[in-house]
């Protein structure tokens, strides 16, 4: 009662701004964010994805600098504690305050802190703090959460595979138009604001979901809106013209279908979805340009333009010879910045931690992603029949995110690492609750 009291108390406190029209539609659309954080908490993770949507729809970023960033850390807060607030969520509560992975995540933040006054970039350092506290921690405790429910887990699912494939028609629309932003010879986005890994690597999670729910989903329409995503999500991994998501759900997809082949049934699916993306392989290259299907697939085929091409050989080598200077503490927050001009960070998670917090920092993030196998190990231990394709989704996409995150992005923006692993936690958490409680009260 406090609760809804409070809640009706803040509404009313709202009531004089109606007389503005612009501070009216954000009223009421606070409050159908706020029902939606309080009836399905898996959602408002699932839709971090829509800024890019939302740049290509208008042409530009409505809203001020860090201001999705603010939005929807705070609506995934909401639905945090909206759920917490309810009976039946403990096991979330004390998986997300005690599990060993959020504990380390949390720890690593206080190390960026601590070496942010040494950095000899603390601007960027600053900026870098308080992206992870928003895109990192907030999505993780999210995960968890979501983890800690099967229908949280299948509602978050469905809700990704849905913006992935979103994104991926919007920005093959806008291929076969000509109006596709050229950001760099071969390379194509959905935005000027977007970078084209950033499209490659939705395309590819979201081909890797298209392709679960063929092997998973009991109803015919959902395995069928899978098959119609596939080619859409296909084409715009390799328009995207990256490299990095490419070897990378190349992982993925491996990983995914050889945890899913454990039965007659199941191999039969895993054949129809081998159909099925094989039939898209053959349509990406009547939109996709050449170049750009070229440069995708030169990591795989070992053509000329590998992954040096691009500086990534020598910058790995600079922070390796910067990491052996500062073994312990690292240069500082934000310190890789000032390693190679024009470059913010090393391009690998490892050594952009190794670099800027050192041995210290490297021990906390193995002790974060050691966490993270362990919960996935137990999610594949512990499950069976349908359970068990939930847990090699996760194995996949955990593998596909950390893959990532060795050829592309700052730490702060390689959140896909902790929401697959958050989500392994959270189940992996229920899974061992019900698992106990089964040992603890056997059946007649």
């Amino acid at each position: 009662m406090a609760f809804y009291g409070a809640g009706l108390f803040l509404v009313l406190a709202m009531l004089p701004l109606l007389r503005s029209p612009l501070l009216s539609v954000a009223l009421v659309a606070v409050l159908i964010g706020a029902v939606i954080a309080w009836r399905w908490p898996a959602v408002p993770l699932a839709l971090a994805g829509i800024p890019p949507l939302v740049d290509a729809i208008a042409g530009s970023n409505p809203l001020p600098s860090g201001g999705f960033t603010l939005l929807f850390s705070a609506w995934i807060t909401a639905a945090v504690v909206f759920a917490l607030a309810r009976p039946g969520h403990s096991l979330a509560l004390r998986t997300i305050v005690f599990s060993v992975p959020v504990l380390a995540s949390v720890a690593l933040l206080g190390l960026m802190l601590i070496r942010l006054g040494v950095s000899p970039d603390q601007a960027y350092g600053s900026s870098k703090v308080q992206l992870f506290a928003a895109d990192v921690l907030v999505v993780l405790a999210g995960a968890v959460l979501v983890g800690t429910r099967s229908r949280y887990v299948n509602l978050f699912v469905l809700v990704l595979l849905a913006i992935d494939a979103a994104g991926a028609l919007i920005f093959i629309y806008d291929l076969a138009a000509g109006a596709a932003h050229t950001v760099f010879n071969g390379r194509y986005s959905i935005s000027a604001a977007e970078y084209p890994i950033d499209m490659g690597r939705a395309s590819a999670e979201g081909l890797l979901l298209a392709i679960y729910t063929m092997l998973s989903a009991s109803r015919r329409s959902i395995r069928v809106a899978g098959m119609a995503a596939t080619p859409v999500l296909a084409i715009a991994l390799a328009g995207a013209g990256s490299r990095g998501p490419v070897v990378a759900f190349a992982l993925g997809l491996l990983t995914l279908l050889g945890l899913s082949a454990t039965n007659r049934r199941s191999r039969q699916r895993v054949l129809v979805a081998a159909g099925v993306l094989l039939l898209a392989i053959v349509a990406v290259p009547l939109v996709v340009p050449s170049s750009s299907i070229a440069r995708s697939l030169s990591t795989i085929i070992g053509s000329a333009s590998g992954l040096s091409s691009n500086g990534r050989s020598q910058l790995w080598a600079v922070a390796l010879a910067s990491f052996s200077h500062h073994l312990w503490l690292g240069l500082g927050t934000g310190g890789g910045a000032t390693l190679v001009p024009g470059l913010l960070y090393p391009h690998n998670l490892f050594l952009e931690v190794a670099t800027e917090l050192g041995i210290i920092g490297i021990a906390g993030l193995f002790l974060v992603l050691g966490g993270f196998i362990q919960a996935l190990g137990r999610c594949w231990r512990l499950t069976a029949g349908p359970e068990r394709l939930v847990g090699a989704l996760l194995i996949a996409m955990f593998v596909t995110a950390l893959v990532n995150a060795q050829f592309s992005d700052p730490i702060q923006s390689n959140g896909s690492v902790w929401l697959w692993g958050g989500i392994a936690v959270g189940m992996s958490a229920r899974l061992a609750a019900r698992r106990d409680a089964s040992s603890t009260h056997p059946p007649p």
